[in-house]
């Protein structure tokens, strides 16, 4: 199904109506301001032959038709992509539409006569400076590491403040991407949840213009998780060496909560500034992770939120054995004692397992043999540990620790090991007399 994209509109004595072909995705994004006025941020993000640039190479020249004097900036991840995608793509389509305009190729800009078409590349974000534009038009963001796409966009949000006359309608800064995983538009667009940011997902049979066996080329071509991401135009864990490949926040999903006066047990892991907790209840004999703890300063004031947080629980606490040994703070209080003191009890094994036998423990918890997941998390009240669960991959054949994300595994991993161990069978060896 098709539906057109036609936007009126006159300036200084001429006048447009111009008739684009929009896939329904397209559409909806198109007119997303114009449903929720709230809306400054709109991201569109679709999977390969979703027509990403093609929205939005219209909705740029929407802008600068539609509010005469407005300079747009058109964004590109690099200088060549700029130079012989957008750029070109963008001549192509003006002089289609009968749109006269010039050429200045050393500053990279398309001038209308009524506005200007702004081209610059995301590789320097310093030199995102020096000009103003009214909206801007942002392609393949997510190519970006997640820091450096967070400082583009933030540069590019202070360019967007051009004053356009006779005008109330908003500066604004849309973007377009195919996602790669959990990276800076899942993190702004689907994790902060702001009313300034809203999104449409196109997937790749979005559109109908590609050849018949273009999707199933690519379903031949990639794994399932690239194929969320890739057809789909959904995030998904697109790291190698997934430390928990089988965990899915849908089919590992859950809406449980803890019930008033339900026993809570709590994987704790002790570090300074970096403490987490996972809580946990137990239905059936399984587990469900109901709520987190994140970067707390230290155990005392992790069992201070516990004990805020969850008045009235009986609490168990499943800690880092090694909180036997030191403490988080220049006194002489241990970790475990402090939770004690916090009225909570404590069920540990006299040291850490081997972390091969916490992250087995765990996997089969989320997908055992059988095909059966007996381990939920609730995603809302436990994102910062879904996304770890997402993210972490192995590096030099041990779970990665330089990005912080094993913190609130290491905690759930603690508590799931000791309540959920893999049984290994072990071989009594006799000696039989005559050999």
């Amino acid at each position: 199904m098709w539906i057109g994209g036609r936007f009126i509109g006159g300036e200084r004595g001429r006048f447009f109506n111009l008739d684009f072909d929009l896939t329904v995705p397209q559409s909806k994004f198109w007119h997303l301001p114009e449903k929720d006025t709230a809306i400054k941020y709109p991201l569109f993000v679709g999977g390969y032959g979703s027509g990403k640039s093609y929205v939005a190479i219209t909705a740029a020249i929407r802008d600068v038709i539609g509010f005469p004097g407005a300079n747009i900036g058109i964004y590109a991840p690099t200088h060549d992509l700029l130079k012989l995608n957008l750029w070109e793509r963008f001549i192509e389509t003006l002089e289609g539409l009968g749109i006269p305009f010039t050429e200045n190729k050393v500053d990279r800009i398309l001038d209308l006569g009524f506005g200007k078409l702004i081209f610059r590349s995301m590789s320097n974000p310093e030199r995102i400076i020096s000009y103003e534009v009214f909206r801007s038009h942002v392609d393949e963001i997510d190519t970006l590491t997640p820091d450096k796409a967070r400082q583009v966009w933030n540069r590019i949000i202070a360019r967007n403040r051009q004053k356009v006359p006779n005008t109330t309608a908003p500066n604004m800064v849309s973007a377009y991407t195919t996602p790669e995983g959990f990276g800076f538009t899942y993190d702004r667009w689907k994790k902060q949840k702001s009313d300034r940011y809203a999104y449409i997902t196109a997937p790749t049979s979005s559109n109908p213009h590609l050849r018949d066996d273009y999707e199933k080329d690519l379903r031949d071509t990639y794994t399932d998780q690239q194929i969320i991401a890739y057809i789909g135009g959904g995030w998904a864990n697109l790291t190698s060496g997934s430390v928990y490949p089988d965990f899915d926040r849908k089919l590992n999903g859950t809406t449980y909560l803890a019930a008033p006066r339900e026993t809570l047990h709590v994987g704790m892991d002790f570090n300074v500034l970096q403490g987490a907790a996972v809580i946990h209840v137990i239905r059936d004999g399984l587990p469900y992770a109901v709520g987190e703890i994140v970067e707390s300063r230290d155990t005392l004031t992790t069992c201070d939120t516990l004990r805020e947080s969850y008045p009235d629980h009986p609490i168990i606490v499943y800690p880092d054995a090694s909180g036997k040994h030191r403490t988080t703070q220049n006194v002489t209080e241990s970790d475990l004692q402090r939770i004690r003191d916090a009225g909570f009890g404590v069920d540990m094994a006299n040291e850490n397992p081997p972390i091969k036998d916490r992250v087995a423990a765990m996997n089969a918890m989320f997908h055992n043999a059988n095909g059966v997941r007996r381990y939920k998390v609730n995603e809302e009240k436990c994102p910062n540990y879904v996304l770890a669960l997402e993210q972490q991959s192995y590096k030099n054949g041990v779970p990665d620790k330089t990005t912080g994300m094993d913190h609130v595994v290491d905690a759930a991993g603690y508590f799931i090991h000791r309540k959920y161990p893999i049984e290994r069978k072990v071989s009594e060896m006799r000696q039989i007399k005559g050999y």
